[in-house]
């Protein structure tokens, strides 16, 4: 089935190559007032992912408000974020719907001196000052693949289900997965044959996989990096008798996938743990403010209980914990 994340004088420093001296550090080391969206609210990922960023807001001294629509609109994102900028927050942190749909407002907040933390998934580049990437692609890509590897150990027929064809953290995810598919020995046991869209829908989602059945008699496992779409596509395969005969994996929050997991209708799905993710992304937003985090490459931080970081290319920051859980650790999982 996550995500994760300047205020009095101004100081001309550009902050990544290419990227325009528009951030501020402040002299000021606490009392920010930070701002956070996600793709949607009510969702338990994004959530968890919210309950962390308040204990980071919390320890550090900041306050956060949190807010937006309750569904993945990039117009209703972007009004969300219009509407953060009359409050005139120090920093604003989020989750991409469309990473070019958001650029224009969020250029417009760095010019006045705010920092932009994307976490989950990443706006353009020159509209945000860092990206909390939940897990590198290539990880991400790799941790599902071998979700799937439990699932169906000789291989077979996998297809994806993504969210859209411009949130930038799925279209990579496909992108990678196929390409280990057919560069990577372990997994060339899987052939790629269908990738569908389901906008982070429940329902489309679940329609999406009883298509891919139907249209795929030999499929063995549906994959998805979206939360909403894996714990679909298992209740499709439930639904439809082909449970032990299909599998679906991906990432999923525990609670969405423990029933399936616990009766043996499914095997194996990953994730993370939003609420670290979302504390992590506030924790760097903050850092930022108070001029205590160069974005140079290759700079180790610490973020409070979150552990030890490195600043990677272009101001990305990679969570880097994957988790897959089985029925042998499912019941231990706490969020």
């Amino acid at each position: 089935m996550p995500a994760i994340t300047r205020r009095a004088a101004l100081i001309g420093a550009v902050l990544l190559s290419g990227m325009n001296p528009v951030s501020a550090v402040h002299a000021q080391d606490s009392g920010f007032r930070l701002m956070m969206t996600p793709k949607w609210t009510g969702f338990p990922y994004f959530e968890a992912a919210a309950h962390g960023a308040r204990r980071a807001a919390k320890e550090l001294g900041d306050t956060l408000v949190y807010a937006g629509p309750d569904r993945a609109d990039a117009s209703l994102q972007v009004e969300t974020l219009e509407n953060f900028l009359t409050q005139r927050p120090n920093g604003v942190i989020l989750s991409a719907v469309d990473l070019n749909a958001v650029a224009p407002v969020l250029k417009r907040a760095r010019k006045r001196g705010v920092v932009v933390t994307t976490f989950d998934s990443d706006a353009a580049l020159p509209a945000r000052d860092m990206f909390v990437n939940q897990l590198s692609y290539e990880q991400a890509a790799r941790t599902m693949l071998d979700a799937a590897l439990i699932d169906a150990p000789q291989g077979g027929e996998i297809a994806f289900i993504s969210a859209s064809p411009t949130a930038p953290n799925h279209v990579a995810h496909m992108r990678i997965m196929t390409q280990l598919t057919q560069t990577d020995p372990k997994y060339k046991v899987f052939t790629v044959v269908d990738r569908q869209y389901a906008q982070d829908d429940d329902a489309k989602s679940y329609d999406v996989a009883i298509n891919l059945m139907q249209a795929h008699p030999n499929l063995k496992v549906i994959i998805s990096s979206s939360a909403v779409s894996a714990p679909a596509a298992a209740r499709a395969i439930d639904a439809s008798g082909h449970a032990g005969k299909v599998f679906a994996t991906g990432f999923a929050l525990p609670s969405a996938i423990k029933n399936y997991l616990q009766d043996g209708s499914e095997k194996a799905f990953a994730l993370w743990n939003p609420e670290e993710l979302g504390y992590l992304a506030t924790y760097v937003t903050h850092l930022r403010l108070a001029g205590k985090l160069d974005l140079k490459p290759g700079t180790s931080f610490v973020a409070g209980t979150a552990g030890t970081y490195k600043v990677g290319e272009d101001g990305e920051i990679d969570y880097g914990k994957p988790l897959i859980f089985t029925k042998d650790n499912i019941e231990a999982a706490g969020f």
